[in-house]
């Protein structure tokens, strides 16, 4: 976990040969994340694993560079640029479409230890805009939901990365789901169901 941390600073300073380092040390857990949140959406026509890790650090690299000063941060930061990368690619396919409806998609995970989004179709676009809210409402929240849901972190790993015990992100978690699913709620019809 250090060795990341590390490079993290000095790609943060403009070391080029960091940032080549961590994409490579990255790379494999990185590409595990996008299978991962690419078969929980049903999968993606034209968009596999590679193709989205690719696509994100293009993105990154491109417009926003690298964000994060730990390992937790910058594998929520990952998860974030993901999740948008699926998002566009969804929006841009929809779009071609005459009269196609929201896609939805799943977004649970079988283990409850990481399902922060809880199960059923979740249209992208509306989860998109309750998080953005979430953010600008509780970042810690928010970041616990990207490291949980989007980055696949275990509450052990976040935990040790916030220097809490696990009961504290697992409560929080509960507050993360309750305020992201009544953000849901209130995009989805003025909170009525």
């Amino acid at each position: 976990m250090r060795g990341i941390t590390e490079l993290l600073a000095r790609a943060g300073a403009g070391d080029g040969q960091a940032a080549n380092a961590l994409y490579a040390k990255c790379y494999p857990e990185i590409k595990r994340i996008a299978r991962a949140r690419l078969s929980e959406a049903g999968g993606v026509t034209g968009l596999d694993a590679t193709a989205l890790v690719h696509e994100g650090f293009l993105r990154m690299a491109d417009s926003e560079g690298l964000r994060g000063s730990t390992r937790g941060q910058f594998f929520a930061y990952v998860g974030r640029v993901l999740r948008t990368t699926v998002i566009d690619h969804l929006r841009a396919r929809n779009a071609q479409r005459r009269g196609g409806d929201a896609l939805f998609v799943t977004l649970s995970h079988g283990d409850a230890e990481y399902g922060a989004l809880g199960q059923g179709g979740i249209d992208l676009a509306e989860l998109d805009a309750a998080l953005a809210r979430m953010r600008e409402l509780d970042g810690g929240l928010y970041e616990l939901i990207e490291m949980t849901a989007f980055a696949g972190m275990g509450l052990d790993e976040i935990a040790q990365l916030r220097q809490v015990s696990t009961r504290t992100i697992n409560r929080d978690l509960l507050k993360a789901r309750a305020l992201l699913a009544e953000l849901m709620q209130l995009s989805d019809g003025a909170g009525v169901s």
